[in-house]
C-alpha cells in the first residue's frame, strides 16, 4: 500500500532533498507544497493524504497552527502528523506533542535515513492502536 504523504516546507531546498529522499521509497508518495495556505487548499481540492511531514516553523502560520486546521478536516486518527524541526531542545519537542503527532524530525536530517524513520514513526502509530 502506498502512503500519500503531504510534506510542507518553506524552503525549496529541503523540498528538494525530502523529495529526492522518498522517491527512493516505492510506498511513499510525496506530494509537496511550500506554505500552510497551499497545503489547506490542496487539501480543501480533494487531496487525501495519509500522513503529513510539517516543517514546524512555517512563514504564513506555524506547524501547530496547520496541524490543527488539517485535524478539523481530518481526523488526527486519519491523518497522523511528523514534525521536521530544527528547534530540538526538551522543551520544544514537547511543545508539538498533540493528538496524532507521532514525532519529530530533527533538521539537519540524513536523507538515507528520513524514509526508514518515517515508516518507524508510521509503525509505531499502528503498533499503539
Amino acid at each position: 500500500m502506498t502512503i500519500r504523504l503531504l510534506h510542507v516546507d518553506d524552503d525549496p531546498d529541503i523540498r528538494a532533498i525530502v523529495g529526492m529522499a522518498l522517491a527512493r521509497d516505492p510506498l511513499l508518495e510525496p506530494v509537496a507544497t511550500g506554505s500552510g495556505t497551499e497545503a489547506l487548499s490542496l487539501v480543501a481540492d480533494g487531496l487525501c493524504p495519509d500522513a503529513a511531514l510539517l516543517d514546524a516553523t512555517l512563514p504564513d502560520m506555524d506547524g501547530t497552527t496547520l496541524r490543527v486546521r488539517l485535524h478539523a478536516v481530518m481526523p488526527p486518527d486519519r491523518l497522523p502528523v511528523i514534525y521536521m524541526t530544527a528547534r530540538a531542545r526538551p522543551h520544544e519537542l514537547a511543545a508539538l506533542r498533540a493528538p496524532g503527532v507521532l514525532g519529530a524530525i530533527v533538521k539537519p536530517f540524513d536523507p538515507l535515513r528520513l524514509p526508514l524513520d518515517i515508516h518507524a514513526l508510521l509503525d509505531q502509530r499502528i503498533l499503539t492502536r
